[in-house]
């Protein structure tokens, strides 16, 4: 199982930064390959659900999330069952710091495909994804911090 972890500071208080990350339908807003989330279940809570739809690899590729542990304003995970088989546990961390917010944010995952998944994971998955997710964070903490976004989304929209 691969592991990545990535830590960042947003200057903004923890009531902001946990308000804007429990708005499941902004996700689009910085995560700028995500289309649309939608059936989105209710408000956000232990055990709600939505689906992200990606655009990877040149397709539409859509991805149920499941809301595992929820302890606002500090934790959020969510699991899922990726689009091509694989398994993924995102887990974030707020804590309040002198001047914002303190994010600390993991994600355990398993590709597909037995010893070739993990040489993939090894060869390619791990650095893409943790680039992407970098891109993804400069996105989240322009957006609570109230400044550009660096990485401009594709399209951001919310079906229910």
């Amino acid at each position: 199982m691969g592991i990545i972890r990535l830590n960042f500071h947003i200057n903004a208080p923890i009531e902001r930064v946990a308000t804007l990350y429990q708005q499941i339908e902004r996700i689009p807003e910085w995560q700028y390959d995500i289309l649309e989330v939608k059936d989105v279940d209710g408000p956000l809570r232990l055990g709600a659900a939505y689906t992200m739809v990606y655009w990877r690899m040149g397709r539409r590729l859509e991805q149920r999330m499941t809301v595992t542990r929820y302890e606002p304003p500090s934790v959020m995970q969510q699991t899922a069952n990726t689009p091509l088989g694989g398994v993924m546990t995102s887990t974030t961390h707020l804590q309040p710091s002198e001047g914002g917010t303190d994010v600390r944010w993991q994600m355990e995952y398993r590709l597909p495909g037995g010893l070739l998944g993990s040489i993939l994971d090894k060869l390619l998955f791990r650095a893409a994804f943790e680039r992407t997710v970098t891109q993804y964070n400069a996105n989240f903490k322009a957006l609570a911090e109230g400044t550009e976004l660096p990485y401009k989304p594709i399209q951001g929209r919310v079906m229910r």
